[in-house]
């Protein structure tokens, strides 16, 4: 038994320097999407894009709510009959509904518009962080600043993104 564990110990003393040569060395560069979208002329596009959405949502909403408020001054007349005002109940909730159901829709269109033009320009910028990643030597590249705590300004490449994806326009 003595003999077995002092082979076992042996062996893995003798073993111990060729760990670190079996490991492979990784080199992770990072590249801030946020910025890519502020500050590249591409990103800048979208926004204008998506801005121009945003407005045409916001016509939109705010004709509804309109609608809404003049069927609640047509509300506050004296010479309603019950019947009549009851109509106009039932149509001011209808308005409203339609006018909840509009806010939700723009927001929800908004932002799936806003998911959409940010993965059309990060997949325009996507040959550019390979052909980076291949020139450096990284085997990955991060891309979202809330879980990184620090980057070394060697590994972040949004600057050289950016410069490259501006010089295709």
């Amino acid at each position: 038994m003595k003999r077995l564990f002092l082979s076992l110990w042996l062996c893995a003393v003798l073993l111990l320097p060729a760990v670190p040569s079996l490991a492979q060395v990784s080199k992770v560069g990072f590249v801030n999407p946020q910025r890519i979208i502020n500050e590249s002329k591409i990103g800048k596009i979208a926004q204008e894009d998506l801005a121009g959405l945003g407005k045409e949502k916001d016509r939109r909403v705010r004709l509804a709510l309109d609608k809404v408020n003049k069927l609640q001054a047509g509300l506050k007349e004296d010479a309603l009959s019950v019947s009549e005002q009851q109509s106009r109940e039932t149509g001011l909730r209808q308005a409203v509904r339609d006018y909840e159901q509009l806010v939700k829709n723009s927001n929800q269109e908004i932002q799936d518009e806003e998911r959409s033009l940010i993965r059309f320009v990060m997949r325009r910028a996507d040959s550019i962080l390979k052909e980076i990643a291949r020139e450096r030597g990284f085997t990955m590249i991060l891309t979202d600043p809330e879980i990184i705590g620090f980057v070394d300004s060697n590994m972040d490449i949004t600057d050289r993104v950016i410069r490259e994806l501006n010089s295709m326009i």
